[in-house]
């Protein structure tokens, strides 16, 4: 490498302090005339492309030096520069630290190497100017060898009171800067900043915390330590400066550092744990200021990425942002505080430490019921739990741990009586004594509060309700309800309501409204005037975290924030339920504990079904031995078939044989029958037991888990078929002497009987012995006995075991409200596939979407396309070419991305993954000769929350729409090219200049106003404010018609939107597990079903609407939206297992049963899924039936009120005709309630 005169050194990279710093030592070193004017500084971004201009700025160059931050090298840009320095025979050495290649080099020695790490790592002027002439000796031995890397402080302890600038003394630093008694706050931050005295929001903080009666331990270090060098890893940080004496001396840590730090093993979540302190994330934007505060998301996609996504696998709590970047005049990078951030953020940490110091005797907690929506009838709305009987059991949790309770409610019953004797949501309902009694918030202490509110959000409170204090729950004298009941120090109240209900028409007008004042009045008061500690918000999920403001990185005018402030936020929530979660953790600052899910059964045959079932089996055995025996049969089974209303689901056609008829029939019920069904609610902390732990065993196992097969698909091999074979030869009979439904019955009985063996001796080795000996194993043969054996031993050592970590569930909720951390985990389907999910009790985390699609949705996403076109096809003997998708975070957080790659695939596009580091950033166009088919055009309509949690995919979307319009195809071949060509050509007549007009009419990508959630249809159909499909489709539009897109983040387009649905063909939205359906929340319907309503309203057809249901990767299938309705409400919504499974939860249970006649009714206001023998049967079933009636004005006589109320709704609006007896008797049972309820005030 020597004798080159005046070598040129170029060094590269995208940090932009390593590229100003590096910049400022070459720039002294040439003035003093050390190095060779040739060399060079190059700042890269995600952005460039290798051009000319690139290769003449390295050409001729004797080394490049490259320091790049992000996942991979892989890129475009870098695969070319490396090609052409390697073409040119240059040596280079790359340091990727932190990406999935770490490093890269060619022809530079290993020694060199060690020592450019050295230079670089220690850092500081003094060792980048050696770097410099170091480099450039080793090709000129006329510059001296400068001196060896000088050793900075790997990590220590900084105040800005110190004369050096640091110490690793702990005790000293106790003795100089901590105040005894007070709670302590640990800080970590970048060792780059403390080296380049980049130290201001720093400085801001640490004065802050002192200034609000905290301790403080500020710690620099490595995010990402290289043990080899020197540097510490986390865990010895952690165990050095947050530790005395074996004792964690913080009592909450703050931590600004970006990425995860479990995840590169700097530290253990174990090692976490063992500290017992939580983590809050703090974050330092790469954005400057103004751009964050005129963000509605707040924060851009690497920044969720890399300081939101990431940080969330080491169990981290949200915060805010505390610093922004700013750029000097002269190009020098800094940090300055966000000083209004920075007292929110100490504020923040500072409960969370006080929390962890105080004793359970002094805590006061706080304990919130969502209650959507707001009247008695659903007071703990929470999904698949049982919110009332967790909580009451969680009362006595906390009073045998120390907390002070005046009484303790003997059970659920007990509980939701005394809260509803007292003033709730519900104004219906509420008396003049109870609004004496009700917890008042001041009017003067409000309005004082509300003065201090940014500018922005009073403006909006008051456009929106008025001056302060407003109407809404507000007494003669002007001060606010707060309903809730006091029990010691436990408060126990129902989470204030989003508005709507309050002035319904708002919900046509504007999705941005700013919630009442009485709103932001009960969380002031929970907080200010009686001075809670912590919150728990109970289940699944509420309104808090849904109120509008920034998509993450919360400013002060953001209402999440202005509601909460700075209280901790323990939150018991669904491990299914992904995204949304998610939006808790970074909206509402939540620290997460999730539970079970409902408990899932088998949905067998009943009532017409079971005797239809019965009557088919004996028609195919006597169909060979006594055909005339058979044909008598057949009018019974039409007359069964009819009465349980099938034709609509299996044709009877009198030219068909009524074999094959019978073929289809049994196989639908078989179907059917095999299928999921909710026995009941979750209740925290409680493992499954009996029967129910039985069922769920075997539902956890429907699905393999990994390695482990299926246990029914492992009991039907031993008969030598498929789940899949029986099901479809339900009525065959088979060689054995048994129909295909006969033979399954008997698989499933015997892996009841194996499951209940292990049971009934505590699934220890002699339980699977003694399950191993039942007959109908012993008669297998030894390799399939084998395989027993291994399924066997995991339920009895695995499954099970984790299944007993159920109390976690209890005891993490516990110890949240005690400031300890939770662990966090993955979140998923356990019935999935997900065993390994269990136990429950973690603080979950999601995905990285810059990964979405995988290689394993993409598949899935491709079969999932097909079998649409397939049905489309077979429906209307041609293509489809518009169709509709909406796009959940939750569901492509779980799927890892079917729907993207869905949408991908119809439009003819693939993926293409980074290598290394699995990122999507490409696209590649699938060659029409290998699509065979026309590409398909697609719109999305996203979510609020996918747009927060999944940015970079929005930006994907736009992408592929552009791609594939910008293909030199036939029309007849490229619909999306068509399409937008044609509707560009209307707009430039219209004036529009023409790559405007193409701009526009390629927008594909629409949804919610930036910073607002939601789809406005569930809203307007609870409070009964439509009276027609085209009201739907105008909420619908108005709440949904924001494009998203490289010239419009969310810009309002209406006219776009409603020309795209105008067209639409398909509507589309993909589930990817049991545990929900499409009746298990009206969201469902809001967004699916308000996307039908609006087709059906602007282009005046029904469009073809479907579910793809990838729960079953291996089986993918595709339905209508109105065979599944009928599915979910045959196998499940009538069916006497759910409903005595609800029964047997009380008040909570009678409230999902409200809930479920109340979605069904808006999907058939939306979508037409509802026939007239449905609403029969739900009358018949939940409202009419004497035990059920008797049981519900028991337990919650509002639930029966409500169940009532809808079905006569539905009858009024003309959605059901409904036979005259029910109608008189409905009328007459509603009267009866309205009475009895107004007898009990």
């Amino acid at each position: 490498m020597k004798n080159v005169r005046s070598p040129k050194i170029i060094y590269m990279t995208n940090v932009d302090r390593r590229y100003f710093m590096m910049g400022r030592a070459l720039e002294e070193l040439k003035k003093e005339g050390k190095v060779s004017p040739a060399c060079e500084v190059l700042k890269t971004s995600d952005e460039d492309v290798w051009n000319p201009t690139w290769a003449q700025a390295v050409d001729g160059a004797s080394l490049v030096m490259i320091r790049f931050m992000g996942n991979t090298i892989r890129t475009k840009f870098w695969t070319a520069c490396m090609h052409f320095l390697e073409r040119q025979g240059i040596p280079y050495y790359m340091d990727a630290a932190g990406s999935a290649e770490e490093e890269c080099m060619k022809w530079v020695d290993g020694k060199d190497i060690s020592v450019f790490k050295e230079y670089s790592f220690y850092g500081g002027l003094s060792n980048y100017k050696n770097l410099w002439l170091y480099s450039s000796h080793l090709f000129d031995d006329t510059i001296e060898v400068p001196e060896a890397p000088t050793p900075l402080c790997w990590a220590g302890i900084y105040h800005p009171g110190m004369t050096d600038k640091f110490m690793d003394d702990l005790s000293l630093y106790e003795k100089n800067y901590m105040k005894p008694g007070r709670p302590t706050i640990g800080f970590l931050f970048y060792r780059d900043e403390w080296v380049w005295d980049d130290l201001h929001y720093q400085d801001a903080f640490i004065a802050e915390a002192e200034k609000q009666g905290l301790n403080i331990i500020p710690v620099f270090t490595n995010g990402l330590p290289d043990p080899k060098l020197g540097m510490p890893t986390i865990s010895e940080v952690f165990q050095k400066y947050f530790t005395k004496d074996g004792r964690t001396v913080v009592d909450a840590v703050v931590n600004v550092m970006k990425f995860s730090f479990t995840t590169s093993g700097s530290i253990s979540t174990d090692t976490l744990k063992e500290f017992g302190v939580p983590v809050l994330q703090a974050y330092s934007l790469i954005a400057p200021k103004e751009e964050w505060e005129d963000s509605p998301e707040g924060m851009n996609a690497m920044e969720i990425s890399i300081s939101v996504t990431m940080p969330e696998m080491d169990g981290i709590i949200h915060g805010v942002p505390i610093a922004a970047k700013h750029v000097k005049d002269n190009g020098e990078v800094e940090y300055l505080p966000l000083l209004e951030r920075v007292s929110y953020m100490v504020s923040r940490a500072g409960a969370w430490a006080r929390l962890h110091r105080k004793e359970n005797k002094d805590k006061k907690i706080a304990i919130i019921f969502h209650n959507y929506p707001p009247k008695n009838s659903n007071i703990g709305s929470a999904l698949g739990l049982d919110s009332i009987e967790s909580m009451c059991r969680f009362l006595r949790m906390m009073q045998e741990t120390g907390y002070q309770l005046d009484f303790l409610p003997k059970d659920g019953a007990e509980l939701i009586s005394m809260l509803t004797s007292r003033a709730t949501n519900d104004l219906s309902m509420m008396t003049e004594e109870q609004v004496e009694q009700c917890q008042k918030m001041p009017c003067q202490q409000y309005v004082r509060f509300f003065d201090s509110f940014p500018e922005m959000a009073r403006k909006q409170m008051k456009k929106d309700w008025g001056k302060a204090p407003g109407t809404v729950m507000v007494d003669d004298e002007g001060n606010i309800l707060v309903p809730g009941l006091l029990d010691g120090h436990v408060f126990i109240t129902v989470q204030a309501p989003r508005g709507y209900g309050f002035d319904a028409d708002k919900v046509y007008h504007d999705p941005y409204v700013a919630p009442t004042h009485q709103y932001l009045a009960y969380y002031q008061w929970i907080r200010d005037v009686w001075q809670a500690d912590a919150v728990i918000h109970v289940g699944t999920h509420g309104n808090l975290e849904w109120l509008p403001g920034k998509g993450a990185g919360l400013s002060a005018d953001s209402y999440p924030d202005l509601a909460l402030g700075s209280l901790p936020n323990i939150y018991p929530y669904h491990m299914t339920i992904t995204g949304e979660g998610s939006q808790a953790k970074r909206r509402g600052g939540a620290c997460l504990v999730d539970h079970l899910p409902a408990p899932l059964t088998d949905a067998g045959t009943y009532d017409e079904l079971a005797e239809l079932e019965k009557a088919m089996d004996e028609y195919a055995h006597f169909e060979k031995t006594e055909p005339e025996t058979a044909k008598k049969l057949i009018s019974s089974i039409r007359e069964l078939a009819t009465k349980a209303d099938l034709d609509g689901e299996v044709p009877y056609e009198e030219s068909e044989p009524f074999t094959d008829y019978l073929g289809k029939l049994h196989s639908y019920i078989e179907d059917l029958k095999n299928s999921e069904c909710h026995a009941g609610l979750h209740i925290m902390g409680q493992m499954p037991e009996g029967e129910t732990l039985r069922n769920e065993i075997l539902q956890m196992l429907r699905l393999p888990n990994g390695d482990e097969p299926s246990i029914f698909a492992l009991f039907a091999e031993k008969e030598g078929f498929t789940v899949e074979d029986l099901i479809r030869q339900a009525q065959v009979l088979l060689p054995c002497g048994l129909t295909g439904s006969e033979l399954m019955k008997q698989i499933r009985g015997e892996a009841e009987s194996f499951v209940a063996a292990l049971m009934e001796k505590d699934f220890t080795d002699e339980a699977l012995k003694e399950g191993m000996d039942l007959p109908f194993v012993k008669e297998a043969d030894f390799a399939w006995q084998e395989k027993l054996r291994q399924l066997g031993k995991y339920i009895s050592s695995d499954l099970y075991h984790r299944l007993t970590g159920t109390k976690q569930e209890m005891t993490h909720t516990l110890e949240g409200i005690s400031a300890k951390y939770i662990q966090p985990g993955p979140s998923g389907s356990p019935h999935a596939g997900g065993v390994s999910l269990i136990p429950a009790g973690v603080n979950f985390y999601g995905i990285d979407p810059r990964k979405l699609p995988t290689k394993a949705a993409w598949e899935i996403g491709k079969e999932l396309g097909d079998q649409v076109i397939e049905q489309f096809i077979a429906d209307e003997g041609k293509y489809p070419e518009n169709v509709g998708m909406v796009f959940w975070s939750g569901s492509n957080m779980r799927s890892h991305g079917q729907c993207i790659a869905e949408f991908l695939y119809l439009m003819g596009l693939k993926p293409v993954w980074e290598k290394g580091s699995l990122m999507v950033k490409q696209l590649e166009v699938i060659p029409l000769s290998e699509l065979k088919r026309p590409r398909i055009d697609v719109t999305a309509r996203i979510s609020g929350l996918f747009r927060d949690t999944m940015p970079v995919v929005v930006s994907l979307l736009d992408k592929a729409v552009l791609l594939a319009a910008s293909l030199d195809e036939p029309d007849e071949e490229n619909f999306v090219k068509h399409h937008i060509s044609v509707d560009s050509k209307a707009m430039v007549a219209k004036g529009m200049k023409p790559e405007e007009a193409w701009r526009e009419a390629a927008y594909r990508v629409f949804g919610d106003a930036p910073g607002t959630y939601g789809a406005g249809v569930a809203a307007l159909l609870e409070n009964k404010n439509w009276d027609s499909l085209d009201d739907l489709a105008h909420v619908f539009v108005r709440w949904g018609g924001h494009a998203y897109g490289a010239k419009s983040n969310g810009t309002y387009k209406p006219e776009l939107f409603e020309n795209r649905l105008a067209h639409m063909e398909v509507t589309i939205k993909n589930e990817d597990n049991h545990e929900t359906n499409m009746m298990s929340s009206d969201d469902y319907n809001a967004y699916h079903g308000g996307l039908i309503a609006a087709v059906r309203s602007y282009s005046g057809k029904k469009p073809h609407s479907y579910e793809g249901d990838s729960t079953d990767r291996s089986q993918v299938k595709v339905r209508t939206v109105q065979e599944v309705a009928k599915r979910v409400f045959r196998a499940e919504s009538i069916n006497p297992k759910f409903i005595e499974g609800m029964m047997k939860h009380g008040y909570k249970g009678a409230a999902d049963l409200s809930s479920r006649v109340s979605i069904s009714f808006q999907w058939d206001a939306t979508s037409d899924v509802m026939e007239d023998w449905m609403y029969e049967k739900l009358a018949k079933k939940y409202a009419l039936d004497r035990k059920v009636q008797d049981w519900m004005k028991e337990v919650n006589p509002w639930a029966l009120q409500r169940i009532t109320e809808i079905l006569l709704e539905a009858e009024k609006r003309g959605l059901w005709n409904a036979k005259e007896e029910t109608l008189d008797q409905l009328q007459q049972l509603y009267l009866d309630v309205e009475g009895e309820l107004e007898d009990d005030e």
